[in-house]
């Protein structure tokens, strides 16, 4: 299940923490941005070694600039602890888990 962002925690823990992290930055008015939520939600029940979370650019627009989210949807996703896909806009979430696929494929 997709993790919801809290201000408690710090996106270098998470990262630091886990070998892959899937963020998913999105605002309340974007209609895609709940979907892909969905998707990535329901693709992580049979990828539980990927950690995902949820990232509300309504509340958190700091976590946005840091990661350099100048629109939205936008996914990114480390690797080892290093940025390893990054897409914004329009882009396909197929494309982007096919691609998780490989890195968990890879370590395993």
């Amino acid at each position: 299940m997709i993790n919801d962002f809290r201000n408690n925690k710090k996106i270098e823990e998470i990262v630091a923490e886990n070998d892959i992290v899937i963020l998913q930055f999105s605002s309340i008015t974007c209609q895609p941005c709940t979907a892909i939520r969905q998707r990535i939600d329901a693709w992580q029940n049979s990828h539980s070694s990927v950690e995902a979370w949820h990232i509300s650019i309504d509340e958190y627009p700091e976590m946005a600039a840091q990661n350099q989210v100048l629109t939205f949807p936008t996914v990114v996703v480390y690797v080892d602890g290093k940025e390893a896909i990054h897409e914004s806009g329009y882009f396909s979430l197929d494309d982007v888990l096919a691609r998780v696929e490989r890195y968990i494929e890879l370590m395993g």
